[in-house]
């Protein structure tokens, strides 16, 4: 598997999305202001907006259709975390792009 192939595709469905993230635990990632981040566990949930944008500050991000709230994360070179506890050290407003 190529490093490529586990970056999330926030143009596809919530639900691939969601299958995305476990299919390729733990190395499913994303990048935030040049930091990578790996996606451990999403919720899929209902959302509109541009894919890879954040619906909200506590990391909902909209999908092609509907959205996945991130719930664990793990930034490179850190432990594993949940969600709240990565935001504590981190402000992703609404609007921030999680597909550049």
């Amino acid at each position: 598997i190529d490093k490529a192939e586990t970056r999330i595709d926030w143009t596809k469905s919530a639900f691939q999305v969601s299958a995305q993230v476990r299919g390729f635990y733990p190395m499913a990632w994303f990048e935030l202001a040049g930091t990578r981040v790996r996606v451990l566990a999403v919720d899929v949930e209902n959302g509109d907006g541009s894919p890879g944008l954040t619906l909200d500050d506590k990391l909902l991000v909209a999908c092609g259709e509907g959205a996945v709230r991130l719930t664990r994360v793990q930034p490179a070179g850190k432990a594993a975390m949940d969600a709240a506890a990565f935001l504590n050290g981190r402000d992703v407003p609404t609007g921030t792009d999680l597909s550049a």
